[in-house]
């Protein structure tokens, strides 16, 4: 009866120490390469080694130690056990600035294509023009304050607050240039609409010519009589 009641209370307590929680991300903050075991101890096997800013699902914890899945093209679906002190839930500032260099890319590019529709078109080139060099100006600003986010990214807590003013300027800029593109073919509709209200203009002053110059020639005919 007593060892049934001792085999109740190790189960139990082993259920009180492992706390299960929502997956949620966090990063290796080591400087140096740390050991993903097996199992929450020293002793258990070592699967693998992961680096600085390695992102990984925290899955659980138990007794200072995070049940974990390592995340990532090449983590090989890995998971296992680590140190809690050496996770943060705070993103690196080298993957924030990864995330700055992309959306910097795919703004550029889109940048690129509105100047090419823009060199395509005829008429109305000074406002198109104007609209432009202010979207290549907000451009500009927002690079340059990626640099300078660059450069002071030692403070986390700066680092997030300007992340998140350069991010609302990404989308502003990006709101401008997907109206000079849809103002650009509205554009080039117009020019469209030019061409055949021309053609039509043309057709129907032929027409009126034609039966003016059938009336005089009705009327010299029967002179004739």
């Amino acid at each position: 009866m007593k060892k049934i009641a001792v085999m109740m209370f190790m189960g139990l307590w082993v259920l009180l120490s492992v706390h299960t929680c929502w997956a949620e991300k966090a990063y290796v903050v080591n400087t140096s390469k740390i050991t993903l075991r097996g199992g929450p101890s020293t002793k258990d096997k070592i699967i693998t080694m992961l680096k600085q800013d390695s992102a990984v699902e925290v899955l659980g914890t138990q007794s200072g130690w995070s049940h974990v899945q390592v995340l990532g093209n090449a983590s090989r679906n890995y998971e296992g056990w680590i140190v809690s002190s050496f996770l943060t839930r705070e993103v690196p500032w080298k993957v924030q600035v990864e995330g700055f260099k992309e959306e910097n890319v795919r703004l550029k590019q889109r940048a690129e294509n509105i100047e090419k529709e823009w060199s395509a078109s005829s008429g109305e080139k000074e406002l198109m023009s104007e609209k432009l060099e202010k979207a290549e100006n907000e451009l500009k600003s927002v690079r340059t304050k990626y640099e300078s986010l660059k450069k002071a990214s030692g403070s986390l807590l700066a680092l997030q607050e300007t992340h998140e003013k350069t991010l609302k300027e990404f989308q502003e800029a990006r709101v401008t240039l997907e109206t000079l593109q849809k103002e650009n073919m509205i554009l080039k509709s117009s020019q469209r609409n030019r061409w055949f209200l021309t053609g039509a203009v043309v057709l129907l002053v032929g027409l009126i010519f034609g039966l003016v110059m059938g009336r005089q020639q009705r009327k010299k005919k029967s002179s004739y009589y």
